[in-house]
């Protein structure tokens, strides 16, 4: 096989001239004919039976195409392999020639970009600290005993509604003194302060007693949903028939041992959401922190991208940006999205792969068998059958490859940090998790 290659001054896109003996090729043909003459189906010939000459005639122009796809293929990752190229990419293939026994094409490519990893040092950044207070395992106690708690009717006429209260109400809505449509509605229980419904309206309810009848001035938003509502100004009829509080379940043995902790002692509580509220906060903090130094790094680095990668990866955001709406219920057809949106987040997320693949060479970071036990076992610890998730793993190696990866960026993270100028902030527990579940 002779190879010649063609570098540019400047850029990633290399050509390579590629000549090989078409000798076997011919064989391949042949054999790849017979395996379809055994199994064809032709009118006028037993299965099996089909002469040679009639299943080239037919199939012969495909096989032959098929066949030297493949030898050109084999033949360029050879070269590349010969000459210790790497291609980014795929590569096109130009000007094929195949005459007196010789095949010869050119390729056009990319190849990675060399980068120059500086010295971490240089690299500023900021890390978070954050840790799980008593007051913050309360504070989730609270939301458990908010998630079950019950309204309990007030027995007294003279009792006045209340932001957090319930109330159960009539109202008739009405514009320029006439009913509109869907402006009416019979013992709908609202919670004072929720939101639900247009601004003015709840805090009109306020004050109001059980009984009570009392129109409510108020105008609907200007982005209001119902086109022929938005700005207007309304009024609204409305009966309050109940006036209800709020009331939290006792923390005791049964409220305890709803959560499945067996010893049913709020001490045994605390201490169980204390544990998973530590769990959670690591998992955040590490993955701002990890995310943190990803960023810091892109910005000291220079890297010449090579186009293929990123338009592989713009068909990648693409594709699943298309999936996820038809999940939602979204038609295909309706689907209407372009390239250029992806492109910029594409090339961050090329040039960040390229970043981490060359500190992972440069420094022999990898993640050890043990190191991806130990993290299924704490993964898998906050699950009611942690051995079942243990055994899902065990079965799934793409998973697994996936964990490993996550690892070895972990350790990327690390070896930044340890070496970069960091700056620590400390946050709240409250802060760090509503930051996560906001991005």
């Amino acid at each position: 096989m002779q190879v010649t290659v063609e570098k540019p001054e400047q850029g990633l896109e290399h050509k390579m001239t590629v000549s090989f003996p078409s000798d076997n090729m011919t064989a391949d043909v042949n054999k790849r004919l017979n395996e379809i003459r055994r199994t064809v189906k032709m009118d006028g010939f037993r299965p099996g039976k089909v002469p040679l000459n009639v299943v080239k005639q037919r199939h012969g122009a495909q096989v032959q195409q098929e066949i030297m796809g493949q030898a050109l293929q084999k033949a360029f990752y050879d070269a590349t392999e010969q000459e210790g190229i790497q291609v980014a990419g795929y590569p096109v293939f130009e000007n094929l020639d195949d005459k007196d026994g010789e095949v010869t094409f050119t390729a056009r490519f990319e190849v990675y970009p060399q980068i120059t990893l500086p010295e971490f040092s240089g690299v500023k950044m900021e890390t978070i600290t954050a840790e799980v207070t008593d007051a913050d395992v309360t504070k989730m106690i609270d939301r458990l005993r908010e998630q079950r708690m019950a309204w309990k009717p007030s027995k007294s006429a003279a009792k006045k509604a209340k932001k957090g209260e319930q109330v159960i109400i009539d109202f008739l809505g009405k514009i320029d003194g006439e009913a509109f449509d869907g402006g009416s509605a019979e013992n709908v229980p609202l919670e004072l302060g929720s939101g639900r419904m247009i601004p003015g309206f709840e805090d009109g309810i306020i004050g109001m007693k059980k009984g009570e009848e009392k129109v409510i001035e108020v105008s609907f938003p200007e982005d209001y949903h119902a086109e022929n509502l938005k700005g207007k100004a309304a009024t609204f009829d409305v009966t309050v028939h109940s006036i209800s509080t709020k009331v939290l379940p006792e923390i005791d043995e049964e409220f305890v041992q709803s959560f499945g902790i067996e010893a049913g002692t709020e001490e045994a509580l605390k201490t169980e959401i204390k544990d998973s509220m530590e769990k959670e906060l690591k998992r955040a903090v590490d993955a701002h922190n990890r995310n943190a130094a990803m960023e810091a790094v892109q910005t000291v680095v220079d890297v010449e991208l090579p186009k293929a990668l990123v338009d592989q990866e713009v068909k990648s955001l693409m594709d699943r940006t298309v999936q996820n709406l038809q999940q939602q219920g979204m038609k295909a057809e309706d689907v209407n999205i372009e390239s250029s949106h992806f492109e910029d987040e594409a090339r961050q997320r090329v040039k960040l792969g390229l970043i981490i693949g060359d500190i992972i060479k440069a420094n022999n970071l990898e993640a050890s068998n043990e190191d991806v036990e130990a993290f299924i076992s704490e993964q898998a610890s906050s699950y009611e059958d942690p051995k079942e998730v243990i055994d899902w793993y065990a079965k799934n190696p793409g998973a697994r490859s996936e964990i490993r990866a996550v690892l070895v960026e972990n350790k990327v993270a690390e070896k930044i940090i340890s070496e970069a100028k960091v700056k620590e902030v400390k946050k709240s527990f409250d802060d760090v998790i509503n930051t996560q579940q906001g991005a």
